[in-house]
């Protein structure tokens, strides 16, 4: 893993600040190579970070049937235009205009959604919906502690999202259609600009 910083854009938020890039290096397999970066303005406080493949990627869905505790440490890279399923506990969640990206593993994937669970939960209005989010929350602790069985689905209409488990043969992986990829929701349209800026400081 390596770090480099210093890179300097002009802020997408507010359009007079320069923005502050931190890029971090990971070796991933199937990956090759990735970088997570980080973009920060001093002017407005616009805050945002990705993960980015160097090369083309296809879009892609990867499938994995969590039914063994060790593949909760199975990694996960989560992009800016990745979105998440995890069908057994009725969640989807969508990339939205601010999705931050992430690399961690199931485990970790399930504490960040645990805790918009709470969230949601502490917002719910009436005691049907308070119920049904405790219902989920107990099984994502069930979960998280390898006594419940569920399934991770992770697409990316940029395929830069993935699953990566020790044996890749336990995961599904499909590439998909450009029918398939037009429903799902993307990164933000500025962030591909930004990209090839990066890029071309990068060269």
């Amino acid at each position: 893993m390596s770090e480099t910083e210093g890179i300097k854009l002009r802020c997408p938020s507010c359009g007079e600040g320069d923005l502050k890039i931190r890029s971090i290096l990971y070796s991933i397999p199937f990956f090759n190579e990735l970088a997570m970066f980080t973009m920060e303005c001093p002017k407005c406080n616009f805050h945002h970070s990705d993960v980015f493949s160097a090369e083309q990627r296809a879009p892609s869905r990867w499938t994995l049937k969590v039914n063994d505790s060790a593949l909760l440490y199975a990694r996960v890279v989560r992009s800016g235009s990745g979105t998440i399923r995890l069908p057994e506990f009725g969640i989807d969640v969508e990339p939205g205009p601010t999705a931050e990206s992430f690399i961690t593993n199931v485990e970790g994937l399930l504490q960040r959604t645990r805790d918009v669970v709470i969230t949601a939960i502490s917002f719910a209005e009436s005691k049907e919906q308070k119920e049904k989010g405790q219902e989920v929350l107990d099984m994502m602790d069930r979960a998280i502690a390898g006594n419940l069985d569920f399934t991770l689905i992770m697409e990316d209409p940029a395929g830069v999202s993935g699953i990566i488990p020790e044996d890749m043969s336990l995961v599904e992986y499909k590439e998909l259609t450009t029918e398939e990829a037009s429903t799902l929701k993307g990164a933000p349209f500025w962030l591909d600009v930004v990209r090839e800026e990066y890029q071309e400081h990068k060269c």
